[in-house]
């Protein structure tokens, strides 16, 4: 990946005064960056996509340049570091030329930058969707640094005039996610070889359910005494699998029980399987054009959040209200940073959650009622929009 003589110098004798108005966005098909895009163009800017393969090659290198000279942008924007390689080329080519790249982190960052410092630039601004990894991340060196939560898009998700009750039928409550099966074993796969890291791994993940840390770092060197003089990315693939395989067991001991009592599962086809009811799971819906309308078909909404955002929020708790549906949703600190408490419906453990879904599932005037004040919070605070503003903001101030 390198880049003629002069090039840098050429890029910086040409970059315009005033806020920023052109912004280079690379894609890779991945979550959230068609919403990223239509807020973009919402705000007026000047937007180049750019598809970014596995491997950068000559060819498609020197068209990059070509195009990059030609656009001009004032800034990249990305989701999860998506299109920057691993040795900071990249990184340090805007460098040279003082284009600033917005990094909008909606997974784990340990598991995507940690291993790369190469990629540590006072030209990237680094968004994170959980504050809880700020700290870390300014330790190895990022000087911008940003909270930014996820959010909704109301163009997506809104409320039809007659839900399609037709189609779903109307379920009095129910949960849309995954089992994180096919993840959790890819992750396992790397240690097939190694039994004594997988019962590492198993331990560690039930320790961390019920562990206030963080991270799982202290949990797997507990049960792996040899963690701490491995390298640094065998660490971070160890963290990873104990990770989703917490994801994956709390979400399933938060989701079981609650199918006797009538809850209905949606999701890929592993829950059939891990379900003792199979008549409790309903099948798959399409987040993009089965979702907005599903939320509006179901009485009471559950909300299982991920273990790798323990105080942070998922989609559902944006969508959902904007959809116009109703929420329950495992508590976190954040929630009321965001929402005032009536306009949220919260539990605590599993006996709550069981709880409140008979009691929301048998008040359709209350759930309406709070619905209603959600989806007003939602649209005039938590938007996509209102998430690319405040990333242009941020940008503004910090390289203009």
């Amino acid at each position: 990946m390198d880049y003629p003589s002069g090039f840098s110098a050429l890029m910086r004798s040409r970059k315009r005064p005033g806020p920023p108005q052109r912004v280079w966005f690379f894609r890779q098909k991945f979550f959230l960056e068609e919403e990223c895009l239509r807020a973009c163009r919402q705000l007026g800017l000047e937007v180049k996509e750019w598809e970014v393969k596995e491997e950068w090659d000559a060819a498609g290198f020197s068209r990059f340049l070509s195009d990059l000279l030609a656009f001009q942008p004032d800034f990249f924007f990305c989701i999860n570091h998506i299109g920057f390689d691993k040795a900071g080329r990249l990184t340090a080519l805007l460098q040279e030329s003082e284009i600033p790249t917005a990094v909008w982190y909606v997974d784990n960052p340990d598991f995507i930058i940690k291993a790369y410092p190469q990629n540590v630039s006072p030209w990237v601004y680094l968004f994170l969707w959980d504050r809880h990894y700020l700290e870390d991340l300014a330790a190895m060196g990022f000087a911008h640094l940003a909270y930014l939560p996820l959010a909704a898009d109301p163009k997506l998700f809104r409320p039809y005039r007659t839900p399609p009750a037709w189609k779903f039928g109307n379920i009095e409550q129910a949960f849309v996610g995954s089992t994180w099966t096919q993840r959790v074993e890819q992750q396992l796969a790397r240690f097939q070889k190694e039994p004594e890291k997988l019962e590492a791994i198993e331990a560690a993940a039930r320790a961390f359910i019920r562990s206030p840390a963080y991270k799982a770092r202290a949990g797997i060197a507990a049960a792996y005494p040899q963690f701490a003089g491995l390298p640094l990315p065998e660490q971070i693939d160890l963290e990873a699998a104990v990770l989703w395989r917490a994801s994956q067991i709390h979400r399933l001991e938060s989701i079981i029980p609650l199918t006797g009592q009538g809850l209905q599962v949606y999701g890929d086809p592993a829950w059939e399987d891990l379900l003792p009811d199979p008549g409790a799971y309903g099948g798959r819906i399409n987040y993009n054009r089965e979702l907005p309308a599903f939320y509006q078909c179901v009485g009471v909404n559950l909300n299982v959040t991920s273990l790798q955002m323990k105080d942070g929020l998922n989609q559902r708790v944006f969508d959902v209200p904007a959809a116009g549906g109703f929420l329950l949703t495992d508590f976190k600190e954040a929630l009321l940073e965001l929402f005032p408490p009536e306009e949220v419906a919260t539990y605590h453990d599993l006996d709550e959650a069981g709880a409140k879904l008979q009691y929301f599932a048998a008040r359709p005037e209350e759930r309406r009622a709070l619905a209603a004040r959600a989806r007003e919070r939602v649209l005039g605070q938590h938007t996509f929009v209102h998430r690319v503003q405040a990333i242009i903001e941020r940008l503004g101030a910090a390289f203009y």
